[in-house]
C-alpha cells in the first residue's frame, strides 16, 4: 500500500495510505448493489403497483426511454451527488473507510467531483473498467484518469493504530 503526502494549507505534511485497488473495486460493487436495489424498487413500484407498462406501451420509443431515464436518473448521478454531499465518500466508500481528497491539501470542490464523474465514462464504463484498473495500478498515487485530471486521490481513512502502539 503506497503512501501519499498531502501538504495542507497550513504547510503541514500529512501522510495517508492510498486506497488499494481491491478496496476501490469493493466500494464500486457496494455502490452498484445500492443502485440496482433502487432501480428494482422503482421499477417494481411503477410497473406493478402503478401499472406504468400499459402507459409506456402507448408511447413512442423516445418518450418511453425518456421516462425510464427520469425514473433511473438518481442512479446516474449517485456518485456525483454523494461524493459532493458526503465530503468525498459514497456509501460504498464510507463502509470500506476510503474517501476522495485533493492532493494539494484543499477540500475537493464540486467541479473536482464533476470531473471525476465525467471521466468515469472512460475509466470505468468503457472497456469494462480496464482503463481505470490499469491507470490505478501503474500510477504513483493509485489514481485513475479522473483522479489525475481533477488532482484527487482516494485514501484510506481507517485508523491503523492499536493498543500496542501506545
Amino acid at each position: 500500500m503506497s503512501q501519499i503526502a498531502i501538504n495542507t494549507s497550513q504547510n503541514v505534511n500529512i501522510n495517508f495510505s492510498t486506497a488499494s485497488v481491491g478496496e476501490r473495486i469493493a466500494a464500486f460493487f457496494i455502490d452498484m448493489a445500492i443502485k440496482v436495489v433502487y432501480a428494482l424498487f422503482i421499477l417494481y413500484i411503477f410497473y406493478k403497483i402503478l401499472n406504468l407498462g400499459v402507459f409506456l406501451s402507448s408511447l413512442d420509443n423516445w418518450s418511453s426511454a425518456t421516462i425510464m431515464i427520469i425514473l433511473l436518473f438518481p442512479t446516474i448521478i449517485y456518485t456525483l451527488v454523494l461524493e459532493s454531499l458526503m465530503e468525498g465518500q459514497t456509501f460504498g466508500k464510507k463502509i470500506l473507510g476510503i474517501k476522495v481528497v485533493k492532493i494539494d491539501g484543499y477540500q475537493a470542490s464540486f467541479s473536482d467531483y464533476l470531473m471525476r464523474w465525467f471521466f468515469r465514462l472512460i475509466d470505468v464504463w468503457s472497456n469494462s473498467g480496464v482503463i481505470g484498473l490499469v491507470s490505478v495500478i501503474i500510477s504513483k498515487n493509485n489514481q485513475r484518469l479522473g483522479d489525475m485530471v481533477s488532482g484527487c486521490a482516494v485514501i484510506t481513512v481507517k485508523n491503523k493504530v492499536n493498543i500496542s502502539h501506545t
